[in-house]
């Protein structure tokens, strides 16, 4: 679930007036699920943090050891990792193509997806099992080296 929480009254008030979402998400299961996740949730919140962590490590150093060139940062808070594939795939005119019928992975690509100068940048969700991430990341890393040869 997902949730804004806006303190300041007049903000509050304006986002209100401007989105229709504001009714439709009160329902009793978000609420008893809301009050669950704030009362007994940092344990799970703390571990999902930790094996994040870890997913973006291993995304970190697989592309540091396999793909060098690839330019990729850990951010601060997201589960979601913003990767320049240009090094590699900057005349691949479509990328989630290309990874979807090469490599058998379905990404999100950033062109006129996200911003519009994100040409050869991918978004990986990393928010999966370890083993999963491991098997798209040598999926990926045969089909750039088998288009490269």
């Amino acid at each position: 679930f997902a949730e804004i929480i806006i303190r300041n009254k007049t903000m509050r008030d304006l986002y209100v007036q401007y989105t229709n979402t504001y009714a439709m998400n009160l329902n009793p299961l978000s609420i008893a699920a809301h009050q669950a996740a704030y009362e007994k949730g940092y344990e799970w919140m703390d571990q999902m943090k930790t094996y994040l962590d870890g997913n973006f490590q291993l995304v970190k150093d697989t592309f540091a050891k396999e793909l060098p060139k690839i330019v990729f940062q850990i951010p601060d808070a997201t589960y979601l990792a913003w990767i320049d594939m240009n090094p590699y795939l900057g005349d691949v005119e479509n990328i989630p193509s290309f990874m979807a019928n090469e490599a058998g992975v379905l990404l999100e690509g950033g062109d006129a997806l996200f911003v519009d100068n994100a040409k050869g940048f991918v978004r990986l969700n990393l928010a999966m099992p370890r083993a999963t991430i491991a098997e798209g990341l040598s999926r990926i890393i045969k089909a750039i080296r088998n288009r490269k040869q």
